[in-house]
């Protein structure tokens, strides 16, 4: 008996040695991968009722349906994203040609809403000598970003192409959590309760509906509030206001994200004289921070979580803190479980359920 405890504690080790190589090993690609498995988990419920005898996919081989469900959410998920980075481009092409014509023909004149501002003559006199002429802005730029400005554009671009490889391994990790997440729910149970217990399984299905919730809460609730962000913007005139208004809702949740992201395009609407738009999306902000982002959202989560409703917003925003956007939807179910476990160690060894 001794002998086959020792060699069990000896091949797990011997495992846990080789899982710890690999994760080292593809940890550059390890959020693009917990991604993709996270977004699978999500959607579930809905691939097997797609997929089943009597589902709209039901008879296709795994495989393919898998592939065209990846290519949905590749065209839902990553599209606004694709979107995004149209955008930076085209932002990027207008700097430079704003600085190439600067160079050629001069000084820019100041935009007209300017002398509408208070001291209307000084700011004007500010962007002839300091933005008007392609120098005087650089130098501007390069004072408040520490000299760092001519640096900053690789930078971007690198966190973007980052971005898109992890894009791309989130899809290939979603597609393959598809195509095998029958043969992985038909095991994972006998995997926990050989190696850690009945009850360890409970709780991981508990941490998967949170997990279900959490995602279900932020992007239905987030998606219909960032629609609702991005009307007066795009009816405004605001270039990317669809992009924008979407992200300050689904990242809502993050600590005065939305209206660092809402109030500099609103404050534009007004500048640029569109008044009725930028006091719509004003109202609209208000609305939807303190109405759906601190109600409507934390109680849509909690009626999967399970748990309080402040306790939601703190394991959001602290799993955002600790292992980045990820950490929004992984969060509540890490604490869903932990409170679930802490209950259990709170009772009297005979009051536990199936004792005695």
């Amino acid at each position: 008996m001794n002998t086959q405890k020792t060699n069990h504690t000896a091949y797990l080790l011997f495992a846990t040695f080789f899982i710890v190589v690999a994760v080292v090993i593809l940890k550059t690609f390890l959020f693009g991968l917990l991604w993709g498995a996270v977004m699978a988990v999500s959607i579930w419920p809905l691939y097997e009722r797609t997929t089943g005898s009597s589902g709209l996919l039901g008879k296709l081989p795994a495989g393919l349906s898998a592939s065209l469900m990846s290519g949905l959410f590749a065209l839902v998920f990553l599209g606004p994203m694709a979107d995004g980075i149209y955008e930076l481009a085209s932002a990027y092409s207008a700097g430079s040609s704003y600085l190439t014509q600067n160079s050629v023909q001069g000084v820019v004149a100041p935009p007209s809403f300017i002398q509408h501002l208070p001291f209307g003559d000084k700011v004007a006199k500010f962007w002839v000598d300091n933005i008007g002429s392609s120098s005087g802005l650089v130098d501007v730029l390069n004072k408040l970003s520490n000299g760092k400005l001519l640096a900053f554009v690789p930078l971007l671009w690198g966190q973007v192409m980052d971005k898109m490889l992890t894009s791309i391994v989130m899809l290939v990790s979603f597609y393959f959590m598809l195509k095998h997440g029958r043969t992985v729910k038909s095991r994972y149970t006998a995997v926990l309760v050989h190696w850690v217990g009945e009850r360890s399984v409970r709780y991981i299905n508990s941490a998967i509906e949170a997990l279900r919730g959490t995602i279900n809460g932020v992007v239905l609730v987030g998606a219909v509030e960032g629609m609702l962000l991005a009307v007066p913007l795009v009816m405004g005139g605001v270039t990317a206001g669809l992009l924008i208004g979407l992200a300050a809702g689904l990242l809502g949740v993050i600590p005065l994200l939305m209206p660092l992201l809402m109030l500099p395009c609103l404050g534009y609407l007004y500048l640029a004289g569109q008044t009725t738009w930028a006091v719509a999306g004003a109202i609209d902000l208000a609305l939807v921070w303190f109405v759906f982002e601190n109600v409507v959202k934390p109680q849509v989560i909690g009626h999967k979580v399970r748990i309080n409703t402040y306790l939601i917003l703190m394991s959001m925003v602290g799993g955002v803190q600790l292992v980045g956007l990820v950490g929004l939807f992984l969060g509540p179910a890490f604490v869903a479980v932990a409170l679930g476990m802490l209950k259990d160690l709170a009772l009297v060894e005979d009051d536990l359920p199936g004792a005695g």
